[in-house]
């Protein structure tokens, strides 16, 4: 080929390049946004031959009002009549302005198209938070066929602009805030989400999913529906917004801890508690110490290994959850912790199923380390590093520390002549927790870890909290009744406080003995009024702004995987609102409002919805009459 025929070539495929490239620019900046493909996991049981209505809802004075249908008569569900009357059915109820429009629009969920706007590892994490809200809405659906017929809309477009995209890890200074604007546009109606970080893109996404419902009398065979407008603001009242289940008395699989962290997210909580190991069972799989699960853990299938431990971390992650790890020391640590003998390492714990086991702990079986073999604190630093490398989480860490006894350590120093040593085997206890927090820095590559929680007990009280514990890094988890002195002496000391009062935030109360010896029961049970009500820093006059927040805690002794979602939910969802909202508390009467059943009612249907099993509220009728059951 000549040269200046090749130069004519190369000018030709140049041009072609050029062109090729503005057109594909252009396709990506200014075509149309293309809805996201998901495999649908949905389950439901459509009506072939579906019977006509038999009531319909009317709007009277702020209130929906069940009626016969008589001929003539318009026809208005009670999801639809909810959604345009009254209050709002946001859960939990945002905390700042709402402006809710009285008019829905017709859709289908094929008509969803998303955009983003952010930069940096963010933008996969929305990508994530588009498709579990795409499966929240199409969780609603109750007839495969309703996306055949006719819509008020061609597109519902959701916007999400996030200002921080380089923060996709939960701290307790991470803004979760957000601002929703749903306006309809024409034939389109657009959502726009404006958040300073992914957790709060991710809450506002949620918000939206609320304002969407389905319609059992839409075109006969039923659709969905979305405000025609809407304006919401919104943050939470506390940065710790957490959830305790206990895995170790009773093992729960990975699958129902996603449902929990699914539960967790529609209510926007933020901490999953998981309390892995008890002196029952040792099930977590640790990779520089695998001795503890191979000899403490129920059976090889009841265990959990690194990579199932790392993928549910992600999974909470993406729902705006992070997830705290805990090991129980030096109490609550007996099976498991036998194998040290074996392996040249002494005695790691003492006490192990030890007999009668109401002189060695509070419950059968007993087990607590042994403080006095140094081999004890290797051991530590090591499950220490895998906390933190299986959970990503270095900011905070729980240590443990609750129920120490100490008759235990003092039977077992009698043997080896150290109790002498001792006039307060307080001060033991305190040594152990100095040297645990010092490899717990080890195990952080040296680092201090700024928050470390403690469960209340003895060695938190006067005259020995100060000094053993930094009130700087030091956070307490006070679980004690509320008309305990634990929680305002704690406060009055300059101590941050997780609040987690048994008297109203443990779920596992109320359910009877289950040994015949011994205390065995927290009774009575907690309703939802109870949790909802709790409010202590109204009622003890507490400083706010040293309680970083509260935790519900589900302990397991008498419940497993079956009874799980009915234990949690939706007493769970009345606890975040009032960490997320924090509601005014009527202290004369204690009175609940009647828009609070109302939307607690809608917000379990959601649950259920989402494949939960929540306990029932109230009966059906209730539901069908608001207002009429208070």
């Amino acid at each position: 080929m000549k040269q200046v025929e090749l130069r004519k070539v190369l000018m030709v495929a140049t041009f072609f390049c050029l062109c090729l490239f503005v057109y594909l620019y252009w396709k990506q900046s200014s075509g149309p946004v293309q809805a996201l493909v998901f495999s649908y996991n949905h389950i439901y049981t459509p009506r072939r031959n579906p019977l006509p209505p038999q009531w319909t809802w009317l709007c009277v004075n702020q209130r929906c009002e069940r009626r016969q249908l008589q001929q003539h008569t318009p026809v208005t569900s009670l999801a639809t009549c909810s959604m345009l009357c009254g209050s709002t059915q946001l859960w939990p109820q945002p905390t700042g302005p709402v402006s809710l429009g009285s008019k829905a629009l017709l859709f289908n969920h094929n008509q969803l198209q998303y955009d983003s706007v952010a930069s940096g590892p963010a933008q996969d994490l929305i990508q994530d938070a588009f498709a579990i809200f795409n499966n929240s809405v199409y969780s609603l659906v109750q007839n495969s066929e309703y996306a055949n017929e006719k819509t008020d809309i061609r597109k519902f477009l959701v916007k999400v602009s996030v200002a921080n995209g380089d923060i996709v890890k939960l701290k307790f200074s991470t803004d979760e805030s957000y601002k929703l604007v749903l306006k309809a546009h024409g034939a389109e109606i657009v959502a726009n989400i404006t958040a300073k970080t992914y957790f709060g893109a991710r809450h506002g996404l949620e918000t939206l999913s609320q304002l969407i419902w389905w319609d059992e009398y839409a075109n006969n065979i039923g659709g969905l529906k979305v405000l025609k407008g809407a304006t919401v603001q919104d943050g939470p009242a506390f940065p710790y917004r957490g959830l305790m289940v206990d895995t170790a008395r009773n093992f729960m699989p990975v699958e129902s801890l996603k449902r929990v962290l699914v539960g967790m997210s529609a209510n926007k909580l933020n901490v999953f508690h998981w309390h892995v190991t008890d002196s029952q069972s040792f099930p977590m799989v640790l990779p520089n110490v695998p001795q503890l699960a191979k000899t403490g853990s129920y059976s090889p299938e009841e265990t959990y290994s690194p990579e199932e431990v790392k993928a549910l971390v992600e999974f909470a992650r993406v729902r705006g959850i992070r997830v705290l790890l805990e090991v129980d020391t030096p109490g609550h640590a007996g099976n498991g912790w036998t194998w040290g003998p074996e392996e040249g390492l002494g005695e790691l714990a003492v006490c192990v199923n030890e007999r009668p086991w109401s002189l060695y702990c509070g419950e059968p079986p007993c087990g607590q380390l042994n403080p006095e073999n140094p081999k004890v604190y290797d051991v530590l630093e090591k499950i220490y590093r895998d906390l933190i490398e299986l959970s990503g989480e270095n900011e905070i860490f729980h240590l443990g520390g609750d129920e120490v006894n100490l008759e235990c350590w003092a039977q077992h120093l009698q043997k080896t002549n150290t109790l002498s040593n001792y006039t307060d085997l307080h001060e033991l206890w305190g040594e152990f927790t100095v040297k645990a927090l010092g490899r717990l820095q080890h195990a952080n590559g040296g680092e201090k870890v700024p928050n470390v929680i403690v469960w209340s007990n003895k060695l938190n009280k006067r005259p020995y909290i100060t000094k053993f514990f930094d009130k700087e890094s030091i956070i307490v988890q006070s679980w004690g009744a509320s008309q305990w002195t634990d929680t305002p002496d704690l406060i009055a000391d300059g101590y941050r406080v997780l609040v987690s009062h048994v008297d109203a935030w443990y779920l596992d109360c109320g359910f009877g003995r289950w040994r015949e010896t011994g205390e065995a029961a927290c009774d009575p049970y907690r309703p939802w009024q109870t949790v909802y009500n709790h409010r202590p820093w109204q009622q003890m006059h507490l400083a706010k702004k040293q309680i970083i927040g509260g935790e519900v805690c589900l302990w397991t002794e008498q419940l497993d995987e079956t009874s799980l979602d009915q234990r949690l939910w939706p007493r769970t969802a009345a606890f975040a609102e009032r960490v997320w909202t924090d509601p005014p508390l009527d202290l004369s009467t204690y009175s609940i409002q009647e828009d609070v059943y109302t939307r607690l009612s809608t917000q379990r249907e959601r649950l259920a919805a989402r494949g939960l099993k929540p306990e029932s509220l109230w009966p059906k009728w209730c539901a069908q009459n608001p207002g009429m059951c208070l």
